[in-house]
C-alpha cells in the first residue's frame, strides 16, 4: 500500500475519531446543562440536530423495525397535534407550542447520527448523570444561602429543577439495580442518588416525589414473576422508610400539609387562590373546552383565550389565564381534543413502553439490561409529571424526555448490532 493511501486512511480514521469525541461529549453535557444553564440544552440538542441533518440520512434503511415503530410514532404524533391548528385563532401563539411538538421528530436525524457513528451513547449518558447532581447541588445551595431564594429553581423554575433531579435520582437508581456488583458502586451511586433527591428538597417541586411510591409500585410490578415475598416485603419496607425519611423534613413536610390542607378546602367548595384549586379549575375547564370541540380541541395556543373568556364571563374563579391545563392529558385533551390524546398515550408511552419493556424481559446483558429499564423510567417518570405539570408547554421537559429516549432506544440499538456483527464473524 502506498504511504499517501496509508496517510488518507489514518486522516479518515482521526477525523471520525473527532466527530465521535465531539457526539459524545455533548451527550455528556445534556444532562449537567438541561436544568441550570439557559438554553443550555436547546444549543446541545441543535448542534446534534445540525450534525445529523448533514450526515445522518442515509442510514434510515439500516432501522429494524422496532426502531421505525418509535420514531415514526413520535412524528405521527406531531401531525396528530398539528391538526388542532385547523381550530386555533391564536396562531402566533399555536406556532410557538408547534415548537415543542416537533422536537419529536427532529430526534429522527440525531438517531440517524448516532446509529452512523456505531456510539453507545448511553455510558456517557450516565456519566453525565452522575456528574449532573453536584452542578444542580452546587447552584440550588448558592440560590438558597446567598441569593436567599425561597425555592431553587435553577436556571428556569423550581418545577424544572425539582422533576429533572428526580429522574436523575430514578436513572442512577436503575443502574444500580442492573449493572452494580462492588460496594464502591453502590457507595457512590447512593451518594449521587442523595444529591439529586437533595435538589428535589430544596427546590419543593412535589409534584417529582409523587414518583418515588409510584416507582417502587412499578418496579416490584414488573418485577413479580422474580421476585419473592421477602424480595418485595424488602422494597416496600425500603419505599415505607425513604417516605418516612422525606417527611421528617421541615420542608417537605410543610409542603405536604399545605398540599392536603388545599386538597381538603377544594373538595369543601372552597374558592381560594391555592395553586391546588387553581389546577382543579384548569381540569374543570379543559373538560368543558373539550366537550365543545371533542375531536380536535380548540387547537393548541389558545387554551389561554378560554379560560380568559371563562373568567370575563364570570364563570372561573381565577385571576389570569394560563397557557396550558398544569397536566398533559388535560391539556391535550382541551386543545387537541381525541386526536391529540390518543397520539399522546400511544405513540409517545405506550408503544416505545413496550418495546423498552420487551428488551427488559428478554435480555441478560448488564447494560441491555440498564438501557430498557432506563427506557421505561423515563417513560414513567413523565407519565407521573404530567399529573400535575404541563411538561409539553416546556421545552426543557421536552428535550429532557426525548433525549433520554434518543439515548437509550439507540445505544440498545448498537449493541444488538455489534452483537450480530460478532456473531457473523464466527459463522
Amino acid at each position: 500500500m502506498k504511504s499517501k493511501d496509508v496517510f488518507l486512511i489514518n486522516l479518515i480514521s482521526c477525523m471520525n475519531l473527532n466527530k465521535n469525541t465531539v457526539i459524545l461529549f455533548l451527550i455528556f453535557l445534556f444532562p449537567v446543562f438541561i436544568a441550570t444553564v439557559e438554553h443550555g440544552g436547546s444549543t446541545l440538542f441543535a448542534l446534534l440536530l445540525i450534525t445529523g441533518l448533514v450526515l445522518g440520512w442515509p442510514m434510515w434503511r439500516s432501522l429494524e423495525n422496532w426502531e421505525k415503530k418509535i420514531l415514526i410514532g413520535f412524528l405521527i404524533f406531531f401531525v396528530l397535534i398539528s391538526f388542532s391548528l385547523i381550530n386555533t385563532q391564536y396562531i402566533s401563539s399555536g406556532i410557538k407550542k408547534e415548537g415543542r411538538y416537533i422536537m419529536f421528530p427532529l430526534i429522527i436525524p440525531i438517531y440517524l447520527l448516532l446509529k452512523k457513528y456505531k456510539l453507545e451513547t448511553g455510558k456517557i449518558f450516565l456519566l453525565g448523570l452522575m456528574v449532573a447532581p453536584i452542578v444542580m447541588l452546587s447552584q440550588s445551595l448558592y440560590q438558597g444561602f446567598i441569593l436567599n431564594f425561597p425555592r431553587a429553581r435553577g436556571a428556569y423554575s423550581a418545577i424544572i429543577l425539582g422533576d429533572v433531579a428526580m429522574l436523575v435520582a430514578l436513572i442512577v437508581a436503575c443502574a444500580l439495580l442492573t449493572m452494580a456488583k462492588k460496594w464502591q458502586h453502590f457507595l457512590i451511586g447512593l451518594l449521587v442518588i442523595g444529591m439529586a433527591l437533595s435538589v428535589s428538597i430544596m427546590s419543593g417541586s412535589i409534584g417529582g416525589w409523587i414518583l418515588i411510591p409510584i416507582t417502587f409500585i412499578w418496579f416490584t410490578w414488573i418485577e413479580r414473576s422474580k421476585l419473592g415475598v421477602k424480595s418485595i416485603l424488602s422494597i416496600v419496607f425500603v419505599g415505607v422508610f425513604l417516605v418516612l425519611s422525606a417527611y421528617s423534613i421541615d420542608k417537605v413536610k410543610n409542603r405536604v400539609l399545605s398540599t392536603i390542607s388545599e386538597y381538603k378546602a377544594q373538595i369543601n367548595g372552597s374558592s381560594n387562590m391555592s395553586s391546588m384549586s387553581q389546577r382543579f379549575e384548569m381540569w374543570r375547564i379543559s373538560i368543558f373546552i373539550w366537550k365543545t370541540q371533542p375531536l380536535l380541541g380548540t387547537g393548541i395556543g389558545d387554551f389561554s383565550i378560554e379560560i380568559s373568556q371563562k373568567i370575563i364571563d364570570g364563570k372561573s374563579f381565577l385571576t389570569k389565564d394560563y397557557s396550558h391545563a398544569h397536566n398533559i392529558y388535560f391539556d391535550a385533551i382541551a386543545t387537541s381534543g381525541l386526536v391529540g390524546l390518543l397520539g399522546l398515550l400511544i405513540f409517545v408511552q405506550i408503544i416505545p413502553y413496550k418495546i423498552f419493556y420487551s428488551f427488559w424481559k428478554k435480555e441478560h446483558d448488564p447494560w441491555l439490561n440498564f438501557y430498557a429499564l432506563s427506557g421505561m423510567a423515563t417513560i414513567i417518570a413523565f407519565a407521573v409529571f404530567g399529573l400535575t405539570e404541563g411538561w409539553l408547554a416546556r421545552k426543557p421537559f421536552v428535550l429532557t424526555y426525548i433525549m433520554c429516549i434518543l439515548v437509550f432506544m439507540s445505544s440498545i440499538s448498537v449493541v444488538k448490532s455489534k452483537e450480530k456483527e460478532v456473531i457473523s464473524h464466527k459463522s
